[in-house]
């Protein structure tokens, strides 16, 4: 049977189990519908919670894992502001898998953006790219390299069965039947993991609009039971220094993950800015996101592939970096942890993220290992 949406209702604040909490204080602040009020108001919520989320403690364990790099238009990465004539540049996917305390003291895992690079190349905007760059990306390279649940278990020792949940900023690209249900016979990579997900990414998926298409994969839940899921109303506190922070603009129902890492300090994964720098372009290592910030008094510089509202992504952007610490990567930089963060390569020759956060390896794997 295909994936009956109607099935799978978003939780409200009442209904979450009790091992999540609802964050009123920050979903509360997107009711207000005048952008400039809107803005202000979340920052000035996003600050107050980041006292109270870096007072609770840090995660148990948490590491990082490197996937696949792919090209990317230059004009969707720095929106607005492009900072070279080539057409491409490459960014690279990155997983974390992290170990937390819930509210009801078990430990958990969670496993966030394990993207499976071949069944990505399957939306529409890849393949067309595809063929576009063939010569430089052959698709033999995406048969051959280790998925997430691979590396997890060779590079970290971790038993794919024992993730609890697994969670993508959103759900551009990503197809979830492998790692939900299994395919081709195969058995699911994370059986007894469940989905969580914002309710607004699943009705995204019951009727794509035509400028949606190119970035979703439209089957990407279809054969996948109600009880893998867990569709929730907007953010929500998993537990120990672990939070889903509802941040809608890039795709309605993107949220992004709030950890604290023990000896790091509180960071933001998201994938609505490319680099730290495109949070703070007035310090950015590249003249066009300065000068555009010079310009138009610009804090922020989107990642603008979708822009399903460019400006509830900019006062996204705001709050991550309201919440998040700043500093690791240099300077007054907030603490973006970027989930497929731009790199240097030939295809934007001359061109590079002058501030990057280094691969987070903090605390201890536990409760997940093989």
């Amino acid at each position: 049977m295909p994936f009956d949406s109607p099935k799978v209702p978003a939780l409200c604040a009442a209904e979450l189990p009790a091992n999540f909490r609802a964050i009123a204080e920050l979903d509360d602040g997107w009711r207000e519908q005048r952008p400039g009020f809107r803005l202000e108001d979340l920052r000035a919520r996003g600050e107050a919670f980041a006292r109270r989320f870096r007072s609770d403690g840090p995660v148990r364990g948490f590491r990082t894992l490197d996937l696949l790099p792919f090209p990317y238009p230059v004009a969707f990465a720095f929106w607005q502001a492009p900072p070279t004539r080539a057409k491409y540049l490459l960014m690279r996917n990155r997983c974390n898998l992290i170990e937390f305390e819930d509210w009801s003291g078990q430990v958990r895992t969670i496993f966030v953006n394990p993207s499976e690079a071949d069944l990505s190349a399957r939306a529409g905007f890849f393949d067309q790219l595809r063929r576009d760059l063939v010569p430089f990306f052959p698709p033999e390279l995406l048969q051959r390299a280790d998925g997430p649940a691979a590396l997890a278990r060779k590079r970290l020792g971790v038993d794919p069965a024992k993730i609890d949940y697994v969670t993508f900023d959103h759900l551009h690209v990503q197809d979830l039947r492998r790692g939900l249900v299994g395919e081709g016979g195969r058995p699911p990579l994370y059986p007894n993991a469940k989905l969580i997900v914002n309710r607004r990414e699943i009705e995204t998926l019951q009727a794509l609009h035509p400028l949606q298409r190119p970035w979703w994969i439209e089957e990407a839940l279809d054969g996948v039971p109600a009880e893998k899921i867990i569709a929730v109303e907007g953010s929500v506190w998993l537990g120990k220094g672990l939070a889903l922070v509802w941040t809608p603009g890039h795709t309605l129902g993107n949220h992004s993950i709030v950890f604290h890492a023990a000896g790091r300090g509180v960071f933001a994964v998201s994938e609505n800015g490319v680099c730290p720098e495109s949070y703070l372009p007035r310090a950015s290592g590249l003249r066009s996101l300065r000068e555009h910030a010079a310009k138009y008094g610009a804090e922020v510089v989107l990642n603008g592939n979708a822009l399903e509202s460019s400006m509830s992504q900019y006062t996204s952007m705001v709050l991550e970096k309201s919440i998040a610490d700043r500093g690791d990567a240099g300077g007054e930089l907030p603490n973006i942890y970027c989930s497929s963060p731009f790199i240097r390569s030939p295809l934007a020759w001359g061109i590079g993220p002058r501030y990057t956060v280094a691969p987070i390896d903090t605390g201890a794997l536990t409760q997940s290992l093989a």
